[in-house]
Parts: structure tokens; C-alpha cells; sequence
């Protein structure tokens, strides 16, 4: 087997989904349905079957699925060993929150890698207190940080992220009070700016029906139905024939935002591969235009 086709078992398993797996891995679905034929003939098995439904995975397809987590793990072992070998280089550690990693940083840092690609970058996931804190206590070299918490190091506003109201589609606006509430983990800053726009519109805080970790699962109930949700930044993959957008205003008519910032320790003054990092971030969201 290939690292593809481990990689397309893995991802399978979590979309269930050979559409969204073709489409997470930038594949064709057919690509990817010729791969899991080729994996099924080489061991003699049935890794999945098919319905309307999605696909559901075989006993067989368990235990492989079970075994590619393993084999990518000795795989990435390997190319770690064999990379720091042949090119040693300085290590940037980024703390940096979900939503900023899956609505923005992907295409920044692709923007990075074309040009310069002399840091090998590793990224903390966290929230944005935490990621904070981790900066503080020097565990990460720069920080991503989404809403005005106080930082005396040096630091850089990149964008205001508008603040959106998600619900499902044709629905009136007059409706949406009554909805079941979906909330999906925000940092204690930022939920405080989203509760403030509630009040002001519905004079309550708003009744959380749903708790869930993160956005996107907030973004698919709703698409279902199930209730409606916030969302800061309009970049979120959204089936518009299931659910729709709205800009939020505060109330003198501004639009409700929150502040992203990128927040530096002393080594990134002290080290220009790091500094070059820094100025492309810059770039690319338009800081100091």
C-alpha cells in the first residue's frame, strides 16, 4: 500500500463520506474509489459498503483503518529522522486558535513556504487564552490571538472579523429567537462580544440548547435544522441552499467584530529567518498599508 491509501483510510473513516474524503485530499471521488478497490484487492477483503446513506466500514476495514494511524505515525518518523539530517533548521513554534488555523492560516503560510521555507514551522493548537499563556511562559514563539486580551511584548492587529449570525435557510429573522441555540467553544473575550449583541437584539443572553467543540459542527446542525448559531469571519465552508449568513450591527450601525492579533516573543526580533515569517504574515493581511 501507499501513504495515499493509508492517508484515504484514515479520512474516510472520519467523513464516511467518499465525496468529502476526495474532496479533503484533493482527490477525484473516482481517484479515491480506485484506491480503495486496489487496497481491497491486495489484502482480499471488503474494507467498506456503500448505501445512500454514506459508507459504513467492514471488520476488516476497522482494522486497517485501526493500522494506517500506526503506519503514518512511522512514516512521519522516518521523513522527521531523515529531514533533520540533510537540512537542520531553526524551529518556529505557533501558538495558533481553530478557527484562525482553518480560515486563514493554511493560504498565509503557503505564501511563506513559496518564498522563503527556511523554518521548520510547528503549530500549538489551542485557544486563544491559552495560546497566550503558552506565549508568556515561552512554550511558542508567536501567537495568534483572537480578541483584545492584554499582552505587554509586541504585537500586531491583522483584521477585524466580523461577527455573523448562522440560520437555516428562507428563515425569518423574527424566528430566530425561538430557535435552539447551538454553541460551539469560543474564548471568554469573544463570547463576551457575541453575548452583548444578543442582549442588545433579544434582551437575554441567548438559551444554549446544543454545546458543541467546534464551529464546523455547529455549522452542519444548523444546516440540518437543528437550531441556529454565530460565527466570527464569512470564510466557513457553508451549503448556502441550507443555511445563510447574516452581518451583525451593534446599536449605533456598526458592524459587531472581533480584533485578530499576532503577538511576538523577543526571538523573532533576534532571529531574521523569523523576522522574514513575520514580515510575509504582515504582507499578506495588509498590516501597516
Amino acid at each position: 500500500m501507499k501513504e495515499l491509501d493509508w492517508k484515504i483510510l484514515i479520512v474516510l473513516y472520519e467523513k464516511r463520506s467518499i465525496s468529502k474524503t476526495a474532496e479533503a485530499l484533493y482527490l477525484t471521488q473516482s481517484a479515491v474509489t480506485k484506491r480503495l478497490k486496489n487496497i481491497e484487492t491486495e489484502w482480499g477483503i471488503n474494507v467498506i459498503h456503500r448505501s445512500n446513506q454514506g459508507v459504513t466500514f467492514t471488520e476488516d476495514g476497522i482494522y486497517l483503518t485501526q493500522k494506517a494511524s500506526i503506519m503514518m505515525d512511522f512514516l512521519r518518523e522516518i521523513r522527521e529522522h531523515y529531514a533533520q539530517r540533510e537540512c537542520q533548521k531553526d524551529v518556529l513554534t505557533v501558538g495558533i486558535p481553530n478557527s484562525f488555523s482553518r480560515l486563514h492560516f493554511p493560504e498565509a503560510l503557503s505564501k511563506y513556504i513559496e518564498r522563503f521555507d527556511r523554518l521548520d514551522i510547528r503549530l500549538i493548537p489551542s485557544s486563544s487564552e491559552v495560546v497566550l499563556q503558552k506565549l508568556m511562559d515561552g512554550s511558542v514563539d508567536i501567537g495568534f490571538v483572537c480578541g483584545d486580551y492584554p499582552y505587554l511584548g509586541e504585537k500586531e492587529p491583522l483584521m477585524d472579523e466580523n461577527l455573523y449570525l448562522l440560520v437555516p435557510a428562507g428563515m425569518p429573522l423574527d424566528e430566530v429567537e425561538r430557535q435552539p441555540f447551538i454553541q460551539w467553544k469560543m474564548n471568554p473575550l469573544v463570547e463576551m462580544i457575541r453575548d452583548q449583541w444578543w442582549k442588545s437584539q433579544y434582551g437575554g443572553l441567548p438559551h444554549q440548547s446544543y454545546q458543541v467543540p467546534f464551529a464546523d459542527i455547529a455549522i452542519e446542525m444548523v444546516e440540518k435544522g437543528l437550531g441556529v448559531t454565530t460565527l466570527f469571519g464569512d470564510k466557513w465552508r457553508i451549503d448556502p441552499e441550507k443555511a445563510q449568513l447574516i452581518q451583525t450591527y451593534d446599536e449605533q450601525g456598526n458592524k459587531v467584530s472581533r480584533k485578530v492579533w499576532m503577538m511576538l516573543s523577543d526571538r523573532c526580533f533576534q532571529n531574521p529567518d523569523i523576522s522574514d515569517f513575520v514580515s510575509q504574515i504582515e504582507e499578506y493581511f495588509g498590516v501597516n498599508k
